[in-house]
């Protein structure tokens, strides 16, 4: 990959526990990742993927390497709200319709501008009106008053989603945000945010399970095998944007699918010679 570094992972060494019992989790990771690309992680579960996303979200310290965003340690980044995080549950407050939970962000932050450390720049939360917007370009326009408790697991997370967007931060971490979700509803989500990634050329770090999901999503996936945590490849996926449901079924889509399902299934056969 090439261009602005956005996020730097040099030699990143995260282990849980000590002696026997030590699980270590990120093995000598090294990714760089430029400014504005969609990055999907993939992996078995217990590879690290999700460590791999806290150490940039600043929420895991390594034990040994380093990681910066757009130049500066994930904590000062996030410090200047240059890092927005989607998790698994959507995290809205039960009691806040879906504007005020989206327009939150934008009162707490009353100052308006805010200086990002890496750029020497400033930007801006998104307004009101501009978030109403973006609610209606994802269909929520006619929920706008509505509590998360009246919204279906789907329009929750559009709502999440559209409240990270608001934030405009320089990174989005997502951490399998449409894992419980239905096939339906999963590639209607995939496609607005792909709508609003294209729009505002956010830098994604988007971890999932689903090979589909990563070749449709990303400019670039990157593999990861367990035992210990470490990236094994990362693959560039050359298809045009944007990409509608029904690229799914061409040779070439079928084709990264495959590629990024063989390197899985080298990487369980073959383990690291570091682990234990």
């Amino acid at each position: 990959m090439s261009g602005v570094a956005g996020i730097r992972i040099d030699a990143v060494n995260k282990t849980y526990g000590t002696g026997a019992g030590a699980l270590v989790a990120l093995g000598d990771v090294n990714l760089e990742i430029p400014a504005g690309r969609f990055v999907s992680v993939i992996g078995p579960s217990g590879c690290g993927k999700s460590t791999l996303l806290r150490a940039i979200a600043g929420l895991e310290q390594p034990n040994a390497g380093t990681v910066s965003v757009f130049g500066v340690s994930p904590d000062a980044a996030c410090e200047a709200k240059m890092v927005g995080l989607v998790p698994q549950a959507p995290a809205l407050l039960p009691w806040k319709s879906v504007l005020q939970n989206v327009t939150l962000p934008q009162r707490v932050n009353r100052g308006g501008s805010r200086r990002r450390p890496a750029t020497a720049g400033t930007t801006t939360t998104a307004s009101t009106e501009e978030l109403t917007h973006m609610l209606r370009e994802v269909g929520l326009g006619d929920a706008l008053d509505k509590l998360p408790a009246q919204l279906s697991g789907g329009m929750q997370q559009r709502v999440a989603i559209v409240r990270a967007f608001g934030l405009r931060p320089d990174v989005l971490l997502m951490d399998e945000p449409f894992s419980a979700l239905d096939e339906f509803t999963r590639e209607s989500l995939q496609e607005h945010l792909l709508d609003l990634w294209d729009e505002y050329k956010t830098t994604v770090v988007f971890v999932t399970h689903s090979v589909t999901e990563a070749v449709r999503l990303s400019d670039t996936v990157v593999v990861m095998a367990p035992r210990p945590g470490r990236i094994v490849d990362v693959i560039d996926i050359d298809l045009s944007r944007p990409r509608p449901a029904a690229q799914i079924n061409t040779p070439a889509f079928h084709h990264y699918e495959d590629l990024i399902r063989r390197r899985l299934q080298d990487a369980w056969r073959t383990p690291s010679t570091s682990a234990a």
